[in-house]
């Protein structure tokens, strides 16, 4: 695996060495394992490796040929397949690296090579002859390539950090995106945006062509636009799921020596992961590292209706597996403060989870520390394998899908008139009341009760038109059509992988989440909707799926795991640098101007009063969130 920085001279004018050493210097913690750097007329491509599989020995980057540069983060599945495809004999395809398969791929389809490349991969491709720049990514990995552009150059690379080293970058903090961020809003149109004013994330599914003409990008996976298939009995669909399932884990465990390892909660996700990967590794007599978050204070946090120490649970999961070193994960010594400024250091920009860091943080490290080069997670899951279902009929119905309706009423023993209700006059009222909000406009601080925006910024992006733009309901609440959309956001998400993509730069791991392989995410948009909540259950295709495999308080649970439970105390030890923060925020002008300083240092006070549900909600979605923001804005 490797990080990729360039700049292309839309001018002809040749790129600078200064340049291009300030963006290798940069990418430092991409590539313990070898640099390289490539420069002819318009364009200057660089390289830095991580050696992660054995065929990762064979590679050098830039890839430099005749008709060709190439340089990427690349790590493909199917490669055997792949291989036929190319004609290939597969014992040619042991020795080759990932990056010469890609250079094949070009050869033999040009810009159609996406759609052959199966796996997590970003890479740029120079067509010497045609003098043209490709940038491409995978369908929904976790992946990601930055990129800036004036009329005179394109700046790009897999790191945030190394766009801004380069000198003609500017650097200007993103109003809007500050503002989503701090109040939980996506906007569908700015799903490619950074925290810079500028900057951009190219989306999954998309490719970018720069040339002395210009640059444009572009989609080339449309899984909007898939059919459904043909109905079939429930035991199809979910003996087809696990088959796929257990391939598409079994294809993310290509490593060399080094042992793999997996963030477990005791959610369906990251346990359905374990389970497909623990016994692939005993085959080989390795076994598989599990690493859980668990409180080292009272998880004062959790309603009655979450857990808050996940730790019981997931323990219970990897004894049901076997075959798996399970390791709690407290990170006691870990302080919130320092976890904020180190997301900083990775990301050079917040994060909307702000509030996990520290955790995420440890296990990262603790990983690294014992070898790994491989992190497993179950990050996509909500979108694609534990995907609730909209439960909504409608749309079969006015399409005429009859056996869809049938299909529904024969596998969900709730009777007819509670189906009716639920799957088709319930959508009904859900899309007439979402309209009535939309209608009815917003507040003037409807965002008041869960975000650290000012209300100077909030006028100053015209946040609430934004949002009725949209349709989007600052209460968060959601009908059938919304879910499809959440859905299909996540499954597209530009965001979820570049931060996956960075912390595992950041501690030399290969970060893998099998729930947004492209194939997975495929098949469950193309399953009926009522496999999902099939049988009165609701996650029916993971919880029926893999029955027997995961023990019944797992499939069966209710509780939704909460991570951090324990953050209040946490916080509360954290005191005096907090103060501390909000202290020199307030003197900062554009830090006071964007944020509610007040609000954030009264939030603090109510948790020295009382540390419960209500508090730590609040020091999660205000303090901890408003802080991360701030940090970020003392660097202009």
């Amino acid at each position: 695996m490797s990080g990729l920085y360039g700049e292309l001279s839309l001018t002809n004018a040749a790129p600078t060495r200064e340049a291009m050493a300030a963006m290798d210097r940069a990418m430092a913690d991409w590539g313990p394992d070898g640099a390289g750097q490539w420069q002819d007329g318009p364009l200057a491509l660089g390289a830095r490796l991580l050696r992660v599989t054995l065929e990762d020995a064979h590679d050098q980057q830039p890839l430099i040929e005749p008709d060709l540069v190439l340089a990427g983060h690349i790590r493909l599945d199917a490669r055997e397949a792949l291989a036929r495809e190319l004609g290939l004999e597969c014992a040619d395809c042991r020795v080759l690296p990932d990056s010469r398969l890609v250079a094949l791929a070009w050869r033999r389809w040009g810009e159609g090579c996406a759609e052959h490349l199966l796996g997590d991969w970003v890479c740029a491709i120079w067509d010497r002859r045609r003098r043209c720049l490709w940038i491409g990514r995978d369908a929904a990995g976790n992946t990601c390539v930055y990129f800036w552009r004036d009329p005179r150059r394109l700046v790009f690379s897999t790191s945030l950090k190394a766009v801004l080293a380069h000198p003609g970058v500017p650097r200007q903090p993103d109003a809007y995106h500050i503002a989503r961020l701090l109040t939980s809003f996506v906007d569908p149109g700015e799903a490619d945006s950074t925290a810079y004013v500028g900057i951009r994330r190219l989306a999954g599914g998309h490719a970018l062509r720069a040339g002395a003409a210009g640059s444009g990008a572009y989609r080339w996976w449309h899984p909007h636009a898939l059919s459904q298939f043909e109905s079939a009995p429930a035991e199809e669909y979910l003996g087809a799921f696990r088959d796929l399932y257990r391939r598409v884990v079994n294809d993310r465990l290509r490593k060399d020596h080094r042992p793999v390892a997996v963030m477990l909660s005791s959610g369906l996700d990251s346990s359905s992961v374990a389970a497909f990967a623990a016994p692939a590794l005993a085959a080989g007599g390795e076994r598989l590292l599990a690493y859980t978050s668990v409180p080292c204070f009272a998880p004062d946090g959790a309603k009655a209706t979450r857990l808050g120490d996940e730790g019981p649970l997931a323990r219970a999961v990897a004894e049901h597996i076997g075959n798996i070193d399970f390791i709690p994960v407290s990170a006691a010594r870990v302080s919130l403060m320092a976890s904020l400024e180190r997301l900083l250091e990775i990301h050079d920009q917040p994060q909307n989870t702000a509030a996990n860091y520290y955790w995420m943080l440890e296990i990262l490290r603790q990983a690294q520390q014992r070898g790994a080069r491989v992190l497993l997670t179950g990050q996509g899951g909500n979108a694609t394998v534990s995907w609730t279902g909209t439960g909504d009929l409608l749309p079969d119905l006015l399409v005429g899908r009859w056996g869809v309706l049938v299909a529904a009423f024969r596998h969900t023993p709730v009777g007819p008139a509670r189906l009716i209700k639920r799957q088709l006059l319930q959508p009904i009222l859900d899309s007439a009341r979402r309209t009535l909000l939309v209608l009815r406009g917003l507040g003037p601080d409807a965002w008041g009760g869960y975000s650290a925006i000012h209300p100077a910024l909030a006028q100053r992006v015209q946040l609430s038109r934004r949002m009725r733009a949209v349709g989007h309901s600052p209460d968060f609440s959601v009908g059938a059509q919304d879910r499809m959309r959440f859905r299909l956001g996540i499954a597209n998400s530009a965001a979820l992988g570049a931060t996956w993509m960075n912390n595992g730069a950041a501690h030399q791991l290969d970060v893998r989440d099998p729930t947004r392989d492209r194939r997975l995410i495929e098949f469950c948009w193309r399953i009926p909707d009522w496999v999902f909540w099939s049988h009165g259950r609701q996650r029916a295709l993971i919880s029926r799926g893999l029955a027997g495999d995961l023990p019944e308080p797992v499939l069966q649970g209710v509780r939704r795991g909460l991570q951090a439970a324990d953050i209040g105390h946490r916080a509360k030890q954290d005191g005096a640098l907090i103060k501390d923060a909000l202290t020199r925020l307030e003197r900062h002008p554009l830090a006071g101007e964007w944020l509610d300083i007040p609000k954030m240092r009264d939030i603090y006070h109510r948790l020295e009063r009382d540390v419960s549900p209500e508090t730590t909600g609040a020091v999660t979605s205000i303090l901890l969130r408003g802080l991360g923001v701030g940090l970020f804005l003392e660097r202009f």
